[in-house]
C-alpha cells in the first residue's frame, strides 16, 4: 500500500496529536570488515511529503573527534534519505580506510534513536 492510499496514518490528524509518523521503509547494511549490521528507519508523516530517518549507529572512525551526523531533519524523497545517510557512513569509511586504519566494530557508535526497539 502506497502512503496515498489510506493507511490510517490520516487518522492521526487531531487536536492534541503530535508527531505522528510511520515506518515507510527499513533498511540493514553493513561496511566491508565490519561484522556489526546498522538498521536505517525511513519515516514520513500524515498528509506529509516529507521524510525523517533514525539510524542504529553512526561512524566514529579513527581521527574523528566526534560520530558523523548528517544535519538534515527531513528529506523529499526516501532515495535522498538514503543517499545522505550512506555518503556520511562511506566518506568517513573510506577517509580512514585510506589512511591505513583497518576497519573495526569500534568505528560503530549506537544511536539513542533506535534504544529501546
Amino acid at each position: 500500500m502506497s502512503r496515498t492510499q489510506d493507511s490510517g496514518l490520516e487518522g492521526f490528524r487531531r487536536d492534541g496529536i503530535v508527531a505522528a509518523r510511520q515506518l515507510v521503509e527499513e533498511f540493514r547494511f553493513r561496511l566491508d570488515g565490519i561484522p556489526e549490521t546498522i538498521h536505517l528507519r525511513i519515516y514520513g508523516g500524515p498528509g506529509n511529503a516529507r521524510f525523517e530517518t533514525e539510524q542504529s549507529h553512526y561512524l566514529q572512525a579513527p581521527g574523528m573527534g566526534s560520530p558523523d551526523v548528517t544535519e538534515k531533519d527531513d528529506y523529499a524523497s526516501v532515495r535522498e534519505a538514503v543517499d545522505d545517510v550512506l555518503d556520511h557512513f562511506l566518506i568517513a569509511y573510506q577517509e580512514a580506510t585510506a589512511a591505513g586504519h583497518e576497519p573495526d566494530e569500534s568505528w560503530l557508535m549506537p544511536s539513542r534513536e533506535m534504544e529501546g526497539d
